[in-house]
C-alpha cells in the first residue's frame, strides 16, 4: 500500500515557456537609458558630449544571427551639429549562460544614417565605443538571485499546502529552476524555463 511520503519522493520535471513582450523590456530600457548622455573623455581628462538619447524600442532583429532589434532616438549635442535628432539601429545578440543562469549581450552591429557623411561618421565611431560598453552592462541580468528568491517562496508555500483552487492543494518542494533556452520571436522574448522537484496533488473535493 502505498502512503503519502512515498509520492511525494517521486520528481517531477517540467519545461514551461514563458514570454516577455517587447513593450515590457522597452520600459525597462526607457528607465535605464532616457537621458543618458553620450560623451567621450580626451587624455586631458576633457568631456565632450556628443548626443542625449530620447527614445527606445526594442524589436526582433531580421539580421542573420542577432536576436534584438533596438532603434534608438538621438539628439545631437555637439556645436557644429547641434539639436538634430538621428536614428541608431543597434543590432543585439543575446548568450545564455545557463551554468550560471547569466544573460549577456554577446556581439552587436550599429548602423546609423542621417544623410550627412561627417555625422555619420561622428556617430559611428563614439556610438559604436559607447553603446557597446553601456549596452553591455545594460543588458547583463543575473538571474539566479531572483530565481532562488521565488523558489523560496515557492516552497514556503508548498510546505503549507499550496491552494490551486477550492479542494486541490499542491504538496512538495522545488529543488531547481534554471532557464533552459532563450529565443527572440516577432513580438516577445522566448524563455523556457525548466522545474525540477517533488510534488503531490491533494484532491479535497469532488464535485459531481
Amino acid at each position: 500500500m502505498y502512503d503519502k511520503n512515498e509520492f511525494i519522493d517521486q520528481n517531477i520535471n517540467i519545461t514551461i515557456p514563458v514570454i516577455i513582450g517587447y513593450s515590457v523590456l522597452d520600459k525597462y530600457l526607457r528607465e535605464k537609458l532616457i537621458g543618458e548622455v553620450i560623451s567621450k573623455e580626451n587624455k586631458e581628462g576633457e568631456k565632450s558630449n556628443y548626443a542625449r538619447i530620447l527614445d527606445i524600442t526594442i524589436e526582433k532583429s531580421h539580421l542573420e544571427g542577432y536576436d534584438l532589434l533596438l532603434n534608438i532616438s538621438l539628439q545631437t549635442l555637439t556645436s557644429l551639429f547641434k539639436n538634430r535628432e538621428v536614428k541608431i539601429f543597434f543590432h543585439a545578440a543575446l548568450e545564455l549562460n545557463k551554468e550560471l543562469q547569466h544573460i549577456s549581450l554577446r556581439e552587436f552591429e550599429i548602423d546609423g544614417k542621417t544623410k550627412n557623411w561627417f555625422t555619420d561618421k561622428l556617430l559611428e565611431t563614439v556610438v559604436n565605443n559607447w553603446m557597446y560598453e553601456k549596452l553591455k552592462k545594460k543588458m547583463n541580468y543575473n538571474l539566479m538571485p531572483h530565481i532562488e528568491e521565488k523558489v523560496g517562496a515557492i516552497n514556503t508555500k508548498l510546505e503549507n499546502k499550496l491552494e490551486a483552487k477550492e479542494g486541490v492543494h499542491l504538496i512538495g518542494a522545488l529543488e531547481k529552476v534554471e532557464i533552459s533556452k532563450l529565443r527572440a520571436g516577432e513580438k516577445e522574448l522566448w524563455i523556457s524555463v525548466s522545474v525540477f522537484g517533488t510534488g503531490l496533488l491533494e484532491l479535497e473535493k469532488i464535485d459531481l
